[in-house]
């Protein structure tokens, strides 16, 4: 080879090697623009929302509506309507959202440069992800805007409630009416998966019976759902269509006579739809009375699906019974959130009054004299929910048995876990539970209550 050739090959590699370097540098450019404008360490404003992190390390972001990548993060209430459907981040960290105040969070950011993607939609993009787009999750969220009495209730989780005093919430399970309380996200199963799962409550009660009547605290009971005699014989008896069990219906153990469990009990088909659920156990971590202007539904919410137990064995509690902010199964009870969150208010202002009213007082005529709080909810008075209170007072003893329940002037108070209260079993559905469709006016009434199938 002569020098000539010799340096036109050089000069040749060379070039490929600019040119090279010169498509690396313009496909870097564009993959780092792909990840927006949005990168710091720790701390930065997102749009409308202060950027959240838990862990170390600096974060990109990238914002989709569907598959189109978008310039910017949707500003809350655009014009599009459009919402945070899901997050996907890279280098093991994930994204939880804030739908209330439109901010990300992300979880477990350990390394530099993790990427994550969010994505925006319609609201009913999310449940419709999470559940399947013919589950009947999907079905009741895409309703919402066509129907009054079914709306978001903006929490962390953007449930999907029927709120009012008579919406078309009725649904046929089991060879019986029950009501939907709406489409729960972000429920965890037995197996440590979260999705969206319809939430239905049976439409009368099987009957009025303590909630627990232990022997331990004066006769008065415990208030761990766990240990509680009502959970016992609606997780077995009821729950398996099962004869026996043993019912209470006042303190110290005084025995009353249980439904005929093979009766109203759960039949195959039934059994077939309801999922095991790790349900939120927890309470406010404050004496009930002393901050009871506390008690409305936004605090309850986050107070029951938190770790606050009522107390710790040995620290206001002494009779053996450890407390627990979760457990798991398949029947429960209402929430006094789901009470709360139940209401309409009368209209869009009464309705976010009611929410930032107390329950305790929520028929108190000098702070709601019309009552459009509990009037405007469908959920019936005399129940008993699941969720414990904590309650220290000296005069009443320990924290070791209040409950909550709906009293009969509808306001949320506490009681002692052995008095009876009328029982109205609750169940979350499998997420691949689907509505049948029906364009009936009246579909979801009494004489037409919506059909589940699998």
């Amino acid at each position: 080879m002569n020098l000539n050739q010799y340096k036109e090959k050089k000069n040749s590699r060379k070039i490929l090697i600019i040119i090279g370097a010169i498509l690396l540098f313009v496909g870097g450019i564009i993959v780092d623009r792909t990840f927006a404008n949005f990168r710091e360490n720790k701390s930065f404003k997102v749009m409308e929302g202060n950027f959240i992190y838990e862990g170390s390390g600096d974060v990109m972001f990238a914002f989709y509506k569907g598959d189109e990548l978008l310039t910017q993060m949707p500003k809350k209430d655009n014009e599009e309507k459009l919402t945070f459907v899901k997050g996907e981040c890279d280098k093991g960290a994930s994204i939880k959202w804030d739908y209330n105040n439109w901010q990300p969070t992300v979880v477990n950011l350990q390394e530099s440069k993790t990427t994550c993607k969010l994505y925006f939609g319609q609201e009913y993009d999310t449940i419709c992800n999470s559940a399947g787009v013919d589950s009947g999750a999907c079905y009741l969220a895409k309703k919402v805007g066509s129907d009054s009495s079914i709306i978001y209730d903006n929490t962390i989780d953007n449930n999907v409630r029927f709120i009012g005093s008579t919406p078309n919430n009725y649904v046929t399970f089991n060879n019986e009416l029950w009501q939907i309380i709406g489409v729960m996200n972000n429920i965890e199963d037995e197996s440590g998966n979260k999705k969206s799962h319809l939430k239905i409550i049976r439409y009368t009660s099987i009957g009025s019976y303590s909630w627990d009547s232990s022997l331990v605290n004066s006769g008065y009971g415990v208030n761990e759902w766990s240990e509680a005699d009502i959970q016992k014989v609606l997780n077995d008896n009821y729950y398996n269509k099962k004869a026996g069990g043993t019912c209470y219906s006042s303190e110290k153990n005084k025995v009353a006579t249980c439904p005929n469990w093979t009766n109203i009990g759960l039949n195959d088909e039934a059994r077939g739809m309801v999922s095991k659920i790790k349900w939120n156990t927890g309470t406010m971590p404050v004496d009930f009375y002393e901050n009871g202007g506390l008690i409305t539904p936004p605090y309850m919410y986050e107070a029951e699906r938190s770790k606050n137990t009522v107390c710790t064995y040995g620290d206001n509690c002494d009779d053996n019974v450890e407390r627990k902010y979760n457990w798991k199964g398949y029947v429960g009870l209402i929430y006094p959130s789901d009470y709360g969150y139940s209401t309409s208010g009368g209209g869009e202002s009464q309705r976010q009054t009611c929410l930032n009213t107390t329950m305790l007082i929520w028929t108190n005529e000098n702070n709601n004299s019309n009552k459009v709080c509990p009037l405007n909810s469908w959920v019936p008075s005399l129940l008993c929910t699941m969720t414990p209170v904590s309650y220290t007072r000296s005069e009443y003893d320990r924290a070791y048995y209040s409950i909550f329940s709906v009293k009969s002037n509808r306001n949320v108070d506490r009681d002692n876990p052995a008095s009876a209260y009328y029982i109205y079993p609750v169940v979350y559905l499998n997420s691949n539970v689907k509505i049948e469709p029906d364009d009936s006016d009246d579909y979801g009434t009494k004489t037409n209550p919506y059909r589940l199938t699998i």
